[in-house]
Order: structure tokens, then sequence, then C-alpha cells
């Protein structure tokens, strides 16, 4: 037999996970990065970065106008960092009709443009 966790598990789980995210007085934050790991743009979540929805963590941009984007770019992944700096997971990028982990709202595929602002389509897990 395989365990099988409860929604209420689920729950207690995803809370400790925002909790994590949210342990110090900095915002959490993800990194999104090109194919050779260089830094496009910080995302900046705001605080708390997530709540718990549907037995999911739905993560909130800190700036809804979005994070200006330095370095011009294709993303690929992105790096999750809670706000005192400590690595929490990494996963895939993509723009709103992709199938990443992470969605960069406003584009066609996932170029950014430095001096552009990037926003967040969608971060979600649960």
């Amino acid at each position: 037999m395989t365990f099988a966790a409860t929604p209420e598990l689920d729950d207690a789980m995803l809370t400790g996970i925002a909790g994590v995210l949210d342990a110090s007085a900095d915002p959490a934050y993800a990194v999104i990065l090109d194919a050779s790991a260089t830094e496009l743009v910080t995302i900046v979540f705001a605080k708390p970065a997530a709540e718990l929805v549907d037995l999911e963590l739905v993560f909130t941009q800190g700036d809804l106008t979005g994070d200006l984007i330095p370095t011009q770019g294709n993303a690929t992944s992105f790096e999750l960092y809670n706000g005192a700096g400590t690595l929490l997971g990494a996963g895939s990028v993509s723009d709103v009709e992709g199938s990443g982990d992470l969605k960069i709202s406003g584009t066609t595929g996932t170029l950014l443009y430095a001096g552009a602002r990037a926003i967040l389509g969608e971060l979600k897990f649960g």
C-alpha cells in the first residue's frame, strides 16, 4: 500500500512551506535564469509570499506592475529563495500558455527584454 495524505495533512505541509518562505523580515523571491544560468531578473514576492487556495500555495508578486529586468535573455528556469536568502527549490519557466512551474505574463515565449518589467503570471504548487 502507498501512503496517501489527507487534504488536512497536505494543508499542514503547505502551511509549513509558507512559514519557511516568510520566516525572515525580508520577502521571498525567485531568480529567473537563462540556459547558461545568467540571472535575468529577480521577482520579489509579497509578504506573505503565498496563500493556501484549494490545496495549493499560490504566490503573489510584491509589485503588481512587475520587477525591472536588468539583463535580456530567454528565461528557462528559476530558483526560489526565502527572505533570508536560503535556496528552497528550483523549477522551469514558461509564458502563461506553457507548462513551466513559474509562468511569466505579458510575453510570447520566454524572451525577457532589458528595461521592461517581469510580471508573474503564475506560481503555485501543492
